[in-house]
């Protein structure tokens, strides 16, 4: 089995495209995505639809449940909390329907999906850190977790006698004697100082990750952001992957 991971997708219709042309080349046998589908960009339906359509295994974010007013929003920062507002304002009734329909985290043999964290997912917690991620090994019974939320590609790794790695390659084979938390970053707001999108390939069958950048058109994403008067502070961060 060969999944293709893509998460915090923003509302940004160019990048999540480009990561759906670019997936044409390679084999997949499932779409899993991890969370974020709106918030930010000034495409959230359309990049809904395209989700509903295409994958498989949707999760729901933090974004996703702000939405739906399931997020107390004062946690976030101004751009953001205009952002959701603004993406409350023009969600069509399709769109907020299919949002509550998603579920937390899945589980599939000795992988575990999620958005956030394997402990109490809703909490909406970071890992970003071994200590982090020490704390979060202990939470899930499964060799693998995929994550997003960071917006920051990274592996941890938990070798036996606990010891824990942070693993900078984008392409790994995965050892059966290790477990793993791997963020597959983000499709349409990176923040790791590439302004590509990001997204991730498992083949469940060789036990390799591969992930993979795209390059897409900023300039159209971030035309139709002002268009909408979205900040202009989210608008800029695209073009510097920050």
């Amino acid at each position: 089995m060969r999944y293709g991971l893509i998460s915090d997708i923003h509302g940004n219709l160019e990048a999540l495209n480009a990561v759906l042309a670019d997936l044409q080349n390679h084999q997949i046998d499932q779409l899993v995505c991890l969370g974020d589908i709106v918030g930010y960009g000034a495409n959230p339906n359309e990049c809904i639809e395209i989700v509903r359509e295409k994958c498989q295994i949707v999760l729901a974010g933090n974004h996703d449940y702000a939405a739906l007013k399931k997020v107390d929003t004062s946690t976030f920062n101004n751009y953001a909390q205009d952002a959701i507002g603004w993406t409350i304002k023009n969600l069509n009734p399709a769109s907020f329907a299919f949002l509550e329909t998603l579920a937390i985290f899945h589980k599939v043999d000795q992988i575990y999906f999620v958005h956030s964290t394997p402990l109490d997912p809703t909490a909406w917690n970071y890992i970003l850190s071994t200590f982090e991620a020490y704390e979060a090994f202990q939470d899930f019974k499964e060799q693998i977790c995929f994550i997003g939320h960071s917006h920051v590609p990274i592996i941890f790794m938990n070798r036996p006698k606990h010891r824990y790695d942070i693993i900078e390659k984008k392409e790994l084979h995965l050892d059966p004697k290790n477990r793993y938390i791997i963020n597959v970053g983000s499709v349409g707001q990176p923040r790791d100082l590439d302004s590509r999108a990001a997204y991730g390939i498992f083949d469940a069958d060789s036990h390799t990750f591969s992930l993979y950048r795209v390059k897409y058109d900023i300039e159209k994403a971030q035309e139709k952001m002002r268009a909408t008067g979205l900040p202009e502070f989210l608008i800029i961060r695209l073009q510097y992957g920050k």
